[in-house]
């Protein structure tokens, strides 16, 4: 009793010191330690992570993504800043200058001397203060603006000791802009040392120290411009891993429309045409960096090479197409054009969509709505796609073929053409008909032409009061004799019918199915000629008309 209530002490003993269930630590990002980590070697590491494991990567990425979107946007807004002070800078020169001309105005008409001498153009002590403060203010400004270029420079080129091989073309232009705007500033300097030692007009001197202004201002907004370029260039990097993320984590069940959405609306560059030289600054850039106009025109040249390939390609497989059916003596000419048609349009437009994603563009959605554009196109177009499935089944049967003389759907004539939807018949008259496939597979097909031999059905008659031996045997003479009737198989010559004003022969050669017209026509000619030679009267109807007279 003891040892049992010693083991329980001991029982509840454990069971109390053990947690119920232990809690594992939340998963934290680990792809995102190398932001530049190529996108091959990203899908690797994302393989084997679950669903929930790779909502955190993507949360991370997006993180990344979000700050530099932050960090381009702050940066379009001081150039848009710096183009401001470009202007202010420039209405403000104008505004001095036209002030000092106004000053200097008075002067000459009191003193009576020229524009041009000293004491026309002695500045007053209070503008040659505003422009020594100027020179002053400029100067610091310039140092700070420098100072800063340098700093950017040096940041770019810490992000690119990892790859320095591989240094990108907006990297390469924020250092020629941080050298431009060093001698801006050295420019400015110079300046500003001409007007404290030189005794020129004050005009000058405002003009002089504004242009250098000026384009320190115009090299400073350069540089922000190829720092805007450089960022975008980062931007569209980190924007290709997070679309690898996406689609590793939506093969596995992830919801990505809302992140996508997001994606889709902070990439693309986006320009103000308003602003001429701040847009052909991005464009150019664009056009520079590997990951912008580069990326592109490699797209776009693989993309025009794999149309192009799967051009030449198709045309190559529907020749190899053409030759194989031809192989195949059963096969009819629809059949093999269907074929070869088909061949060529297939490996066309698989080439056309592998080309697509050469250029970005998810051929998965693309795929699908093809697919829901084609349920509901075949929804309404039912009896287009009745006429589809009657065209198959028409080159499966193959009840005729082109050049074939056909009587179907009322329609008489010879085959010129056929597609998936239709046929087309030409009549002995020369018109056209195009008939729907569903109209000829409903209906009784009669090819006339199916066979390489014919029987041509000829009725003849003759008077009741004519031999009727003889009558036989000038036409069994006609048949024999006539080069075109086949001695296989035999004619049939035979007395058919007594009829109200004749007796009636059957007539039945045999001929090519290209000879049917030209025997029928010959054999009722012969036959004419000979019955009106032997004395054989052919019949017409007559009919007796007796008429009494009846007494009243």
């Amino acid at each position: 009793m003891h040892t049992a209530t010693r083991v329980l002490i001991v029982a509840l003993t454990l069971l109390a010191v053990t947690p119920l269930h232990s809690e594992e630590a939340p998963y934290q990002a680990t792809t995102t330690t190398d932001p530049q980590i190529a996108p091959a070697d990203l899908e690797l590491l994302l393989k084997p992570l679950r669903r929930d494991e790779l909502i955190v990567e993507t949360e991370a990425w997006l993180a990344l993504l979000q700050a530099k979107v932050r960090e381009i946007s702050l940066a379009e807004i001081e150039a848009k800043q710096k183009g401001r002070e470009i202007s202010e800078t420039k209405q403000d020169l104008k505004e001095q200058i036209k002030e000092i001309q106004q000053e200097a105005a008075p002067k000459v008409k009191s003193d009576g001397s020229s524009p041009g001498t000293t004491e026309a153009n002695q500045p007053s002590a209070q503008i040659e203060q505003k422009i020594q403060e100027k020179i002053e203010t400029l100067d610091r400004k310039a140092e700070e603006i420098v100072e800063a270029a340098v700093d950017v420079n040096q940041a770019v080129a810490d992000s690119n000791t990892a790859n320095a091989k591989e240094a990108s073309g907006a990297a390469k232009d924020i250092a020629k802009k941080t050298e431009a705007v060093e001698e801006a500033k050295a420019k400015l300097q110079q300046a500003a040392a001409e007007v404290e030692q030189a005794d020129v007009e004050l005009e000058d001197k405002v003009k002089k120290i504004g242009e250098a202004e000026l384009e320190l201002h115009a090299k400073v907004r350069e540089q922000l411009l190829a720092n805007i370029n450089r960022l975008h260039e980062e931007q569209t990097a980190l924007t290709d891993r997070v679309r690898v993320v996406l689609a590793a984590l939506e093969a596995k069940g992830g919801d990505v429309a809302e992140y996508r959405k997001y994606v889709d609306a902070v990439s693309g560059l986006k320009v103000d045409v308003k602003d001429i030289s701040a847009t052909r600054a991005i464009i150019l850039g664009w056009l520079k960096s590997p990951q912008g106009g580069l990326r592109w025109g490699k797209s776009i040249l693989s993309f025009i090479l794999i149309v192009v390939a799967a051009k030449i390609l198709a045309v190559i497989l529907s020749r190899l197409t053409r030759r194989a059916v031809a192989m195949n003596k059963k096969c009819s000419d629809l059949l093999r054009d269907f074929l070869v048609n088909l061949v060529g349009k297939a490996v066309f437009v698989i080439g056309v969509v592998v080309a697509l994603s050469m250029l970005g563009i998810n051929i998965g959605p693309l795929v699908a709505g093809i697919g829901a554009i084609g349920f509901i196109v075949g929804f309404a177009l039912q009896g287009t796609l009745g006429n589809f499935a009657a065209g198959l089944m028409i080159l499966m049967h193959r009840p005729y073929d082109v050049g074939d003389v056909v009587q179907t759907a009322g329609v008489s004539g010879i085959v010129q053409s056929m597609n998936l939807n239709t046929t087309t018949i030409k009549t002995f008259d020369n018109q056209v008909v195009v008939v729907p496939n569903g109209s000829i597979w409903g209906n009784n097909i009669i090819n006339v032409t199916g066979s390489d031999t014919r029987r041509v059905d000829m009725t003849f008659g003759i008077s009741y009061g004519d031999d009727i031996a003889k009558a036989q045997q000038i036409l069994e003479d006609i048949l024999r004799s006539h080069p075109l009737v086949l001695a296989e198989p035999a004619f049939n010559v035979k007395m058919h019918e007594l009829a109200d004003s004749s007796v009636n022969f059957i007539c039945r050669p045999w001929t090519k199915t290209s000879d049917y017209w030209t025997v029928y026509w010959d054999v009722t000619r012969s036959v004419k000629e000979r019955f009106d030679a032997e004395g054989v009267c052919i019949p017409f109807p007559q009919h007796d008309v007796h008429l009494f007279q009846q007494k009243a």
